[in-house]
């Protein structure tokens, strides 16, 4: 998978091959947000960090893998579900011999409380779709697609929506945290806040200067992101550089004192101690860690 734009409304671009079914659409009527939707059937499949301006959903039919997002990693296997947001990095790949992945991009634009929900959508990014009716829909997307009757295009949009309302249920019904945020709509100053801080993390982001970007009292500011992900700001902004952390000490050769300095951090003690603070583990021991599990490989 690699991020793609939407294609301008005449356009639909297909491709089909041995290892991989990819359409690019999207319908052009009431939900007119779903950017592409395929399925990949490479056993070796592997995607480099990359972010995209939209959601992006795919979903294990066969085989296991892992996914990352800006350093968080995590294991999927047959039946899981794994979703990124707009701005976040992330990459993946397959393990073992075989792998079949169902994958689609979207956005929620015209969906303002759909959009929401998977806005707050926390770390704990895998869910098992143990009924199977993730699968049945998007296959019943495809056929629409493939094998196109009257109206087929409403009928694969209705078909898209059930799956990401049922999407929205499982994550909901696997994990309902303490705090957790209101329903509605997500306001557009808190969308443009997670995207800004994706884009920048750093330890010495201020919640001043953020409040003064989206013109609002910093009280204020914090209150409506709590109230919107149910977390406070700052420890989103902990965890995001934690995460970021974990990536590059695990999947670069760039040097701890050089990710401090990217992280904000105002030497590298000041970057140790915090690390180890959120994770219980130094970053020289964290790097160690990956490093041995790429010899056993």
């Amino acid at each position: 998978m690699t991020a793609h734009k939407t294609p301008p409304p005449a356009s639909r671009n297909r491709y089909k091959g041995s290892s991989e079914l990819r359409e690019e659409l999207p319908f052009q009527h009431d939900f007119d947000n779903l950017s592409y939707i395929g399925i990949q059937m490479l056993s070796t499949w592997q995607v480099d960090r990359h972010m995209h301006e939209h959601f992006e959903l795919c979903y294990v039919d066969e085989g296991q893998g892992w996914f990352s997002i800006d350093g968080d990693m995590y294991r999927v296997r047959q039946g899981d579900l794994f979703l990124t947001k707009p701005g976040e990095g992330h990459q993946g790949a397959s393990l073992g011999e075989t792998y079949r992945l169902y994958y689609t991009g979207f956005r929620l634009t015209n969906r303002q409380k759909l959009e929401a929900d998977f806005y707050r959508l926390g770390r704990a990014r895998t869910v098992r779709d143990t009924s199977g009716d993730v699968k049945q829909l998007f296959d019943a997307v495809f056929a629409e697609i493939e094998n196109p009757g009257p109206h087929s295009a409403l009928m694969a949009e209705s078909l898209f929506q059930q799956l990401l309302v049922r999407v929205i249920r499982l994550y909901r019904e696997a994990a309902l945290p303490d705090g957790a945020p209101e329903d509605g709509p997500l306001a557009p100053a808190m969308k443009e806040l997670l995207q800004y801080l994706h884009e920048h993390a750093s330890i010495g982001i201020a919640a001043l200067d953020l409040a003064k970007r989206q013109h609002l009292s910093r009280t204020h500011l914090e209150r409506e992101f709590k109230r919107s992900f149910g977390i406070p700001l700052g420890k989103y902004i902990r965890m995001l550089c934690t995460d970021r952390a974990k990536y590059w000490l695990a999947e670069t050769g760039e040097t701890i004192t050089s990710i401090a300095e990217r992280l904000g951090f105002s030497s590298l003690h000041a970057f140790s101690v915090f690390f180890k603070r959120q994770t219980g583990i130094s970053p020289y021991a964290y790097r160690r860690r990956f490093s041995s599990n790429d010899e056993k490989r």
